[in-house]
C-alpha cells in the first residue's frame, strides 16, 4: 500500500489535467464556435448546447445506478467519456458536414465532457477514503493550468487554422489523452462493492439519510447557474468590455481566472487541516457571487481582469470545498454517488445557464445578464448558508 500511497498523486494530476485541458478548448469557447463559425443566434447556440447538457445531466445518475448494479469501474467511466468527446470533436473535422451536422458533433462532444468532471472527482475522494495517498487540491489546481494554458492557446489556435476548427481539433487531442491516463490510476477502486453492508443506497433513501443536501445541492445549482453564465458568455462579455479585442481578451481573462485559482487549490490541503471545510465552502460562496458583481460593475478589459481575481477564494474555493464538504457529510458506501450528484448538480446549473444566457443576451443585453447572475448566486449562497452541515472532520485532512 505504501507504494501506491506514494504514487497515487502524479497519475491523480494528469486525469485532472486532461479533462480541465479539454474544457479550455472546447468549453470556453462553444459559444463563439457555435455563433462565429457557425453563424447561429446566441438563443440558437445556447438551446443546442443546454439540449447537450440535460443529456449529461441525466447521464451522470444513470451511469452510476448501472455501476451500483454491476461491476463498472470509475475509470471505464472516464475512459468512455473522453472517447466521446475525443470522437465527436475529432469528426467536427470532416469535409462536407452540413451546420446542422457539425453542431450536432460538437455538442455530442460536450455531452461527453460534461460527465467527466464528476467522476474524476469520484475517482480521488474514493481513493482518499480507501487509503490512497492523493493531493485532490494539488490536482486540482494542476487542471486548473492546464484550463487556462489551453484558453489561452485558444486564439492562437483560431488564428492559425484561420477558423473555430483548431479548438475542436485541440480538444479531440486532450480527450483522447485522457484515456490512458485514467488507467495510470491504481486499479481495484470501485463505484460499489459486493459487501451487504456497504452496498450503496437508493436516491431516495440517500435523501431520507441526508435531508440537508437537498437545500445543498440546489443553492450549488443556483451557484453554478451564476459561474456558467458567466464562463459560457465571456465572449460576449469581452465584447462589451473591449469591442475591438473580445477574443484576446476572453483568453487573457480565463488565464487570469484559472491562474488566480491555483493559491487555494495548491494550498487548501493544508489549509482544511486548521478551518472547518464548511466554513471554506461559504466563504467560496460569497467570493462566487462578489465576482459576478465586480464584472457587472466594473468597466472595460481592466476591469474585467480583476474581477476574475475573485476566483482565487471564490470558485476556486467552492470547486475543492464542495468536493471535500460532501466526501465528509455523505457515508462512504456512498462516497460515489454524493460526488455524482454534485457533479449533476454543476451539470444543471450549466444547462440553465445556456438556456438563460444567450436568451438574456438578445433579449435585454449583457449588463442586465450580470444583474440576473448577481441576484441568482446570491439565493444560491443563501441557501448553502442554511442546508450548511458543521463538519467535526474532514476526510483526509
Amino acid at each position: 500500500m505504501r507504494k501506491k500511497q506514494a504514487s497515487a498523486t502524479l497519475p491523480y494530476v494528469f486525469v485532472q489535467g486532461m479533462i480541465w485541458a479539454t474544457y479550455g478548448f472546447l468549453f470556453s469557447y462553444a459559444n463563439p464556435y457555435m455563433t462565429e463559425k457557425l453563424g447561429l443566434s446566441d438563443t440558437a447556440a445556447g438551446l443546442i448546447l443546454c439540449a447537450a447538457t440535460a443529456l449529461a445531466c441525466l447521464l451522470q445518475p444513470a451511469l452510476t445506478a448501472a455501476a451500483d448494479r454491476t461491476d463498472l469501474n470509475v475509470r471505464h467511466i472516464l475512459a468512455f467519456g473522453g472517447a466521446l468527446t475525443a470522437v465527436c470533436a475529432a469528426a467536427t473535422m470532416l469535409p462536407r458536414l452540413g451546420t446542422a451536422a457539425e453542431a450536432a458533433l460538437f455538442a455530442g462532444a460536450c455531452v461527453g465532457l460534461q460527465i467527466l468532471p464528476s467522476f474524476a472527482n469520484a475517482l480521488g475522494m474514493e481513493g482518499i477514503r480507501c487509503g490512497l495517498k492523493i493531493n485532490f487540491g494539488l490536482a486540482r489546481g494542476i487542471g486548473s493550468v492546464s484550463f487556462g494554458v489551453a484558453a489561452r492557446v485558444a486564439p492562437l489556435l483560431i488564428e492559425f487554422f484561420g477558423s473555430m476548427s483548431g479548438v475542436a481539433l485541440a480538444g479531440a487531442v486532450t480527450a483522447a489523452l485522457l484515456i490512458p491516463a485514467v488507467f495510470l490510476m491504481p486499479a481495484g477502486m470501485r463505484l460499489g462493492t459486493r459487501k451487504t453492508d456497504d452496498r450503496p443506497t437508493s436516491a431516495k433513501e440517500f435523501f431520507r439519510e441526508n435531508p440537508k443536501m437537498v437545500g445543498f445541492l440546489l443553492g450549488a445549482v443556483l451557484l453554478y447557474v451564476g459561474h456558467n453564465v458567466l464562463s459560457n458568455c465571456m465572449f460576449r462579455v469581452a465584447q462589451l468590455k473591449s469591442p475591438d479585442a473580445a477574443t484576446e481578451v476572453q483568453g487573457t481573462a480565463l488565464m487570469i481566472a484559472a491562474v488566480a485559482e491555483l493559491p487555494a487549490m495548491f494550498f487548501f490541503t493544508s489549509v482544511v487541516k486548521k478551518v472547518r471545510c464548511d466554513l471554506l465552502l461559504l466563504l467560496s460562496c460569497l467570493c462566487m457571487t462578489l465576482r459576478l458583481v465586480l464584472t457587472w460593475l466594473l468597466p472595460g478589459a481592466a476591469g474585467l481582469y480583476g474581477a476574475q481575481l475573485m476566483q482565487m477564494l471564490g470558485f476556486a474555493l467552492f470547486a475543492v470545498s464542495t468536493v471535500y464538504y460532501v466526501g465528509s457529510v455523505v457515508p462512504k458506501r456512498n462516497v460515489v454517488k454524493g460526488q455524482t450528484y454534485l457533479g449533476t448538480a454543476n451539470t444543471l446549473g450549466c444547462l440553465i445557464a445556456w438556456a438563460l444566457g444567450g436568451s438574456l443576451i438578445d433579449a435585454v443585453g449583457v449588463p442586465m445578464m450580470l444583474a440576473v447572475c448577481v441576484a441568482v448566486s446570491a439565493a444560491g449562497f443563501v441557501l448553502v448558508l442554511l442546508a450548511r452541515e458543521k463538519v467535526t472532520h474532514t476526510v483526509g485532512a
